[in-house]
């Protein structure tokens, strides 16, 4: 767009420019015709001899006419009838200013558009007359070649420059196609064998980039490693002394030594979750059973957090792996409960949709944003909730794994998380 709108006003222009050259070319070798005539026929009129001149006044338009005036500006005669009206005559003013030597004029004399010259001789002015008509019509023809010169110019420069500019942006959407197949499991270089040109340059700073976050990750993976390693030791040392404690303690103490357990339970699954995302991913695979979701996923959970209610009928068989299930569960139910602030008021229900199984997590909390629903799955996103990031990441990586859906529906007062799951016919 940008090629075609300079083509076109350089086109535009340059055809000013020629239509002025040849304009005043045209008008100024009338001018000098006519002047060259008229001095012919003064010098003629001056010698008082016989006319022998008529031959030799052809002019540009192939004839010119003749007139004479006396001194004081009167027309007196006309080698053409026409031009012998009173509106054919040039103004007296004109002939006058003719007497002290040879005058251009250039006007409307019966209805043309002449161009004269006029010179003295010894009892008056003589003048030569060209009808410009033909200027005008040499130009008009001008004119309509140029315009469509400068259409054809403007058609073909944005023809051209759309292929230009398709041409040269080329390697930067393959450059683009490539980049957006990355991903933080798949960093490795874009190849490029174009010149050392600007786009040879971007190619070297995105692989540059990429290099540099390959780094980066590796570094986080292998700190988190490090760190969930030299963490879970300790941890799982201090949920055994607190196991210990609780049965040794009073019941006076057994309240605190609970929340205590409860605290280093969620601990421990945070540090899990930390190791498995030093992996690379979160979740990479699964050790599949028979599994009777009511009584082997969702009762646990609801013992596990005291105060959660739990609806549903067991004795529907999915193939999955127990232990990933109820870790899906777990993430929901300990966010819920967190967004509701209590346990009671979180609810876990178990229904049958022809053959898919929902697993669904029920709080009164006070819901989520509308703004942040698209993204509470993503790793490490924090809702307004709290928590690390990775519970919810977690939960639909495992879904996926089972070959199911999570989704999530929120208002104030009721949010839901919806896994759907396939279920498994006993025969089979």
């Amino acid at each position: 767009m940008l090629s075609g709108l300079a083509i076109a006003l350089l086109s535009v222009v340059a055809s000013l420019t020629a239509f002025w050259v040849v304009r005043s070319s045209l008008l100024g070798d009338l001018q000098r015709a006519v002047r060259e005539d008229v001095q012919k026929v003064a010098a003629l009129y001056q010698g008082g001899g016989a006319g022998a001149a008529g031959a030799t006044l052809a002019g540009p338009t192939g004839g010119v006419i003749v007139q004479l005036y006396d001194a004081a500006g009167q027309l007196l005669a006309s080698s053409n009838p026409t031009f012998e009206a009173p509106d054919a005559a040039i103004v007296p003013e004109v002939v006058r200013t003719a007497v002290g030597g040879l005058q251009d004029w250039r006007g409307v004399l019966a209805g043309y558009t002449v161009q004269a010259s006029l010179a003295p001789f010894s009892f008056g002015v003589a003048a030569v007359i060209a009808d410009t008509a033909f200027v005008g019509l040499a130009l008009g023809q001008l004119a309509r070649a140029l315009l469509l010169t400068a259409i054809l110019l403007v058609l073909i420069s944005a023809l051209i420059g759309y292929l230009v500019a398709a041409l040269a942006i080329r390697p930067i959407t393959q450059l683009a196609v490539r980049a957006a197949e990355l991903g933080p499991g798949r960093l490795h270089p874009i190849p490029y064998r174009g010149p050392s040109d600007e786009v040879g340059q971007l190619s070297d700073v995105l692989n540059d980039l990429i290099e540099r976050l390959k780094r980066a990750i590796e570094a986080q993976r292998s700190f988190l490693a490090e760190t969930s390693h030299e963490l879970r030791t300790p941890l799982t040392s201090l949920q055994g002394f607190l196991e210990r404690a609780f049965r040794r303690a009073s019941p006076e103490v057994q309240h605190d030594l609970t929340d205590a357990r409860r605290i280093v339970k969620t601990m421990s699954r945070l540090i899990e979750d930390l190791l498995q995302l030093s992996r690379g991913q979160l979740v990479q695979e699964l050790t599949p059973y028979l599994v009777d979701p009511y009584l082997e996923v969702l009762e646990p959970i609801a013992e596990e957090f005291s105060g959660v209610r739990l609806s549903g009928e067991p004795g529907q068989m999915l193939l999955g792996d127990p232990e990933k299930l109820r870790q899906l569960v777990r993430n929901l139910t300990a966010n819920a409960v967190r967004s509701a602030q209590r346990a009671e008021g979180v609810e876990l229900r178990l229904e049958q949709d022809g053959t898919c199984l929902m697993l669904s997590v029920h709080d009164q909390g006070p819901g989520v944003p509308e703004d942040l629903l698209p993204h509470i799955f993503e790793k490490f996103y924090r809702g307004t909730g709290g928590g690390a990031g990775l519970g919810l990441a977690i939960a639909q990586q495992i879904a996926h794994l089972h070959k199911g859906e999570i989704t999530v529906e929120s208002e104030p007062g009721n949010t839901v998380f919806r896994v759907v799951l396939p279920l498994i016919e006993l025969p089979e």
